[in-house]
């Protein structure tokens, strides 16, 4: 492939889709249930933030040290909070016709980096839930209430990722509807 044909092929992944489609439900629920999980972590984090308090609602009390150690308190939790509603966002986007407007890297990138901190934090919960390691206080059903949003957000990711752009689709109705 010669340089410049190289170029507009790159354009072209960049470019959003011209006519964006919803996502058929029978693929997209693994979004929405990943959206609803992140909203129940948003509003926990923005529960606590109104308190001042760290921690995640059913997770474990959380020592004075590491209240001393996080200078504002409220701050971190809406911060925490705020990345809960972009998840919300980014987990709609791969599934709902505006979402075709953002180009295809950019919201795989988000989608998988999403993926990848959430598979960190939720190994932890569940190494110190199920192995009783580290801090006490973590409940089972944290750890699998984490591992299955886990799932849910890998299986979005994947199918978001599996799936062809929107002017490939409809080209491939077409053709199989003149057949």
């Amino acid at each position: 492939m010669n340089p410049i044909a190289a170029v507009h092929a790159a354009a072209r992944r960049w470019r959003p889709a011209r006519r964006p489609e919803a996502v058929p439900l029978k693929w997209a629920w693994p979004a929405y249930l990943s959206a609803v999980d992140q909203l129940i972590y948003a509003a926990g984090k923005g529960y606590y933030a109104t308190q001042g308090r760290l921690g995640v609602p059913g997770g474990p009390p959380v020592t004075a040290s590491q209240y001393s150690d996080t200078p504002n308190v409220a701050l971190a939790q809406w911060v925490l909070a705020s990345l809960g509603v972009f998840s919300v966002a980014m987990a709609l986007a791969a599934v709902r016709p505006w979402g075709g407007l953002i180009p295809r890297p950019l919201l795989l990138l988000g989608l998988w980096g999403t993926a990848a901190l959430a598979a960190v934090s939720q190994i932890h919960v569940a190494r110190e839930a199920l192995l009783d390691s580290g801090t006490p206080g973590w409940s089972g059903r944290a750890a699998v209430q984490g591992v299955v949003g886990l799932c849910l957000w890998l299986a979005m990711a994947w199918l978001f990722t599996r799936r062809r752009g929107q002017n490939a689709t409809a080209a491939v109705k077409t053709a199989r509807g003149a057949e």
